[in-house]
């Protein structure tokens, strides 16, 4: 079993219009052209030949090609030794993505290192530029909930981090937990990690303490990453420093591609739903 990260974007015209604009299914269609690439960094990117899946979704692959050094050994019999040689070949990597031709939202995964969240916007909007009386363009999803807005969207929270600075310039009305933390010690910094073990069926209690640090968070001086559980078992995230709003989902290491885009739609139908 891993653990997959799929982000949310939406594919959209940008604000001029065009003649050519005939619907959004068809001109989809023509611009995700396998045939393209676009370079970025040193990467040769591209998609695969989309596919119409199941009623209302085109689903595909975003990757890319890039030259790599690696170092073979071998033995030497003229040398009686062991020699190390480099050789340049080609690697690449590769991320799904599902895009809802009635909502016009895309979902995809990420493969970081290789494939982050701004290397696949980047690259799709590099892709659709190809075609540039299509005028369609990748706009992001701003995340905007409060802590405690998204607390209302899981059923328990299981775990909570908050990362914390010195208030500038003092101490003046804090929460005892900060003075505590950071004043009497003389710190600068602190890290507040509390956790419920899995399978508890309890959630973290959310007053006092917790609620200090969200408040305290609030006024800008620290970070706030909590995780909840659903009714159902999958797991949702809150990142108050994460401007897109993201979702894990755990994938059996014996999968198939089509089971990969059927978790990821399920993931979409879900977001779709809370967005609503």
């Amino acid at each position: 079993m891993s653990e997959m990260s799929v982000y949310f974007c939406k594919i959209v015209y940008k604000p001029q219009t065009t003649i050519y604009q005939r619907g959004y299914e068809q001109d989809i269609r023509e611009v995700l052209n396998p045939d393209r690439t676009i370079s970025r960094y040193g990467r040769t990117w591209r998609i695969s030949k989309p596919i119409e899946y199941k009623e209302n979704y085109y689903v595909g692959k975003l990757g890319f090609m890039s030259l790599a050094s690696e170092k073979k050994t071998y033995y030497d019999e003229k040398q009686k030794d062991f020699i190390e040689q480099a050789i340049n070949s080609k690697q690449g990597h590769y991320v799904h993505w599902v895009i809802d031709l009635s909502t016009h939202l895309i979902a995809f995964d990420t493969k970081p290192p290789d494939i982050r969240y701004y290397s696949f916007i980047g690259a799709f909007k590099d892709l659709l530029d190809l075609y540039p009386d299509y005028n369609l363009t990748v706009e992001k999803i701003l995340e905007s909930s409060k802590f405690y807005e998204w607390a209302k969207t899981v059923d328990r929270i299981t775990e909570f981090t908050a990362n914390l600075r010195a208030p500038n310039p003092n101490f003046e009305s804090r929460p005892k937990i900060i003075i505590d933390l950071l004043k009497d010690t003389n710190a600068d910094f602190a890290k507040i990690r509390i956790s419920k073990e899995k399978g508890s069926g309890e959630s973290l209690n959310t007053e006092n303490t917790i609620k200090d640090l969200v408040k305290y968070g609030e006024d800008g001086y620290s970070t706030i990453v909590a995780r909840g559980m659903l009714k159902t078992g999958k797991s949702k995230e809150y990142d108050s420093k994460r401007e897109v709003p993201t979702d894990r989902v755990d994938i059996p290491s014996d999968a198939t591609k089509e089971k990969v885009w059927d978790y990821i739609i399920e993931t979409l139908k879900r977001f779709e739903n809370e967005r609503q």
